[in-house]
């Protein structure tokens, strides 16, 4: 049962995540053509800076966008089809409440990874014209020696651990709702109260941390030479790991325990 409700929700979601994805696709390709190939690294440094911040500010908002409409898809599929009043037809279906939970965390994670994985594809399809890699050659080994290692192996690390981060993304989503649901007059405001204030938790506690660690940024740690800067982003993967890990345990237990005790339909 709980495959099918993987694939009923991956059936709901796809035509929207498939536009929207494939939107994004084509605007990097179109992107490439127009402007990355012909961005020419011997101009002027003001001219080339400036193009170059404006490109990568409207790629930003870009990716920013995309990704948070896979979110909301995410959030909008949890809360209507547990919570409102699809939610009565739900829960008459011979599935638990663990696995209502389990099927809208795994496919959320499914959506999230896979909109993790075509945004690095667009992003390749920007960076891998001629041009560009020959301009970064001729930088390469400063770069090389500055991470500590290659930017092909910086950017596999840095993207593993956003795929890891998309199952404690569903997660806090889930766990937003579900304690927003608890409060029937203002469940929305309140599922948005409840992830700000953890939000702003995890990085109190986190900067706390780093500064413990001494790996904040400006301590005698962080030095540019050689490997430092590798063995820098390394704590800081590793200690938000961690931090993640554990924040991701509690509200998964708290979720469950909703899950099972606290539904408050509308």
């Amino acid at each position: 049962m709980l495959g099918k409700l993987i694939k009923y929700d991956l059936k709901s979601a796809a035509k929207l995540f498939i536009l929207l994805h494939g939107i994004y696709l084509f605007i990097c390709l179109t992107l490439r053509l127009i402007y990355v190939n012909r961005l020419d690294f011997n101009s002027p440094p003001e001219l080339l800076i400036t193009s170059i911040v404006l490109f990568s500010t409207i790629y930003i908002v870009l990716v920013s966008a995309l990704a948070l409409c896979t979110s909301l898809q995410i959030v909008f599929r949890f809360y209507r089809n547990l919570f409102s009043k699809e939610g009565y037809l739900s829960w008459t279906l011979p599935v638990s409440g663990v696995q209502h939970l389990w099927g809208k965390l795994l496919s959320g994670y499914i959506l999230l990874a896979v909109d993790v994985i075509v945004i690095t594809v667009g992003l390749l399809i920007l960076v891998t014209g001629r041009n560009v890699t020959e301009a970064y050659s001729s930088v390469a080994s400063v770069v090389t020696n500055e991470l500590g290692m290659s930017v092909s192996t910086f950017g596999l690390i840095v993207f593993l651990f956003a795929l890891a981060g998309c199952f404690s993304t569903v997660v806090m989503i889930c766990f937003c709702i579900a304690v927003g649901q608890l409060f029937p007059g203002h469940r929305v405001l309140c599922a948005i109260a409840v992830y700000f204030i953890t939000s702003f938790v995890v990085q109190i506690v986190s900067l706390v941390l780093m500064v413990l660690l001494g790996c904040f940024p400006g301590y005698t740690f962080y030095q540019a030479e050689g490997a430092a800067m590798a063995d820098y982003m390394f704590r800081i993967f590793l200690l938000s790991g961690v931090l993640m890990f554990i924040v991701m345990i509690v509200q998964y237990i708290i979720t469950h325990y909703i899950m099972k005790k606290k539904i408050n339909l509308i």
